[in-house]
């Protein structure tokens, strides 16, 4: 998430027209301290502009934070954000008093400092239960994190797991969002399994209880689906067209990005149907079905597997692929700001880069081809056609 989207969010947030994806966004970037220096900076703005000299609420500070992990969008007023932001910036400067007495009293090590915003992503995520209350998601935070019903929820070295305790109780919802630059697995109740790529949600019930099991999806995603042919899979995907996969049990990707024209579904073993409004459209494995904006009818072709299922074998493969398909993968996966300057449009380049590597080593890589030229400062990237001059 750039810099301006960042502020677009936090300007809906404060007018009460943020949506409840967007909402969740929000309360990732609050909990996790992504986008602390962007938050920060809008904060203090509205304080300096809009905040009356008469005294900041200080009493129930940690209360309202905690209403604005817990807000619906609706129920967001400015009142509130300016409320909850003096006292954000007073316990942000409490915390930084004693952070720094601390640090007086015991020194940080020499070699520890922040990471560098070119960094490749990390498995990240978080967790949004059914009461609004979130969770991180990490390899620090491992062990039993909550219990949904019947249902617990444990946080383990390969991912995030559901496991029943006896008979299902009513289901309730919850949601997993990952970041840009952060991505996660998860095994959902019925034993189904998830991949999360970068920037992207699930929400899905904590427990199965009816005729089908149906999970939602933004972003993108790997499924594998335990077959349960009395309780057919069914996923909703939302992005620039609302869709739908009718599933029995089977293994599939779904690429669904806002900031991309098409919603693709491709499948590796199995069989889905695609679903839009009355069209309907059968994909067979290794095939994919792709919905375009504004279409109403599915384009199904062969799909290029190893390319589709490259983000989850923890790569980065190009195969003529457009210079600005690439950087969108690129910003979602190292959380950089993209711009670009000059005629990009006939420039299509093939590769396969680790994504492990920072994102200066795999432009660098990509520059070797003598067709694109990067410009990097900080974690903002210009692309323009490359000048042998």
């Amino acid at each position: 998430m750039s810099m301006t989207e960042v502020q677009l969010l936090l300007e809906k947030y404060k007018n009460g027209q943020i949506s409840e994806e967007e909402l969740l966004r929000l309360k990732a970037m609050v909990a996790t301290d992504d986008y602390e220096p962007e938050i920060k900076a809008d904060i203090l703005s509205a304080l300096h502009s809009d905040v009356p000299d008469s005294g900041w609420p200080s009493a129930n500070s940690e209360k309202i934070l905690q209403s604005i992990l817990q807000t619906k969008p609706r129920s967001i007023t400015r009142k509130l954000w300016y409320a909850a932001a003096a006292c954000l910036l007073g316990a942000t400067l409490l915390a930084g008093s004693l952070y720094i007495a601390r640090q007086l009293q015991h020194p940080a090590p020499l070699a520890a400092g922040k990471p560098s915003p070119l960094d490749p992503g990390t498995n990240k995520a978080m967790l949004v239960l059914a009461d609004g209350k979130t969770i991180p998601l990490d390899s620090a935070n491992i062990g039993s994190l909550a219990k949904q019903g019947n249902t617990s929820i444990v946080n383990t070295h390969h991912g995030l797991s559901y496991q029943a305790d006896g008979s299902p109780a009513a289901p309730v919802y919850n949601t997993v969002v990952t970041p840009r630059g952060g991505q996660y697995q998860l095994t959902l109740a019925d034993g189904s399994k998830v991949w999360l790529n970068a920037a992207s949600s699930i929400r899905f019930p904590t427990a199965f209880t009816g005729s089908e099991r149906v999970v939602e999806i933004s972003g993108e995603g790997y499924f594998q689906v335990a077959t349960n042919a009395q309780q057919p899979f069914r996923v909703k995907v939302k992005g620039n067209a609302d869709m739908e996969v009718n599933v029995l049990g089977t293994s599939f990707n779904i690429m669904a990005y806002a900031d991309e024209q098409t919603i693709t579904t491709t499948l590796e073993e199995g069989a889905v149907q695609l679903v839009h409004r009355s069209t309907k459209a059968l994909l067979k494995p290794g095939f994919g079905g792709s919905l375009t904006t504004g279409e109403h009818n599915f384009q199904v072709e062969k799909a290029d597997m190893e390319q589709t299922l490259a983000w989850k074998e923890g790569k980065f493969r190009f195969r003529n692929t457009s210079v600005q398909t690439i950087m969108r993968q690129i910003a979602r996966w190292y959380n950089i700001e993209v711009a670009y300057e000059g005629d990009l449009s006939d420039i299509r380049l093939t590769g396969i880069i680790s994504r492990r590597e920072n994102a200066a080593s795999l432009l660098k890589i990509l520059s070797t081809t003598k067709r694109v030229h990067f410009d990097i400062n900080d974690n903002r990237v210009v692309v323009s056609p490359y000048d042998p001059q």
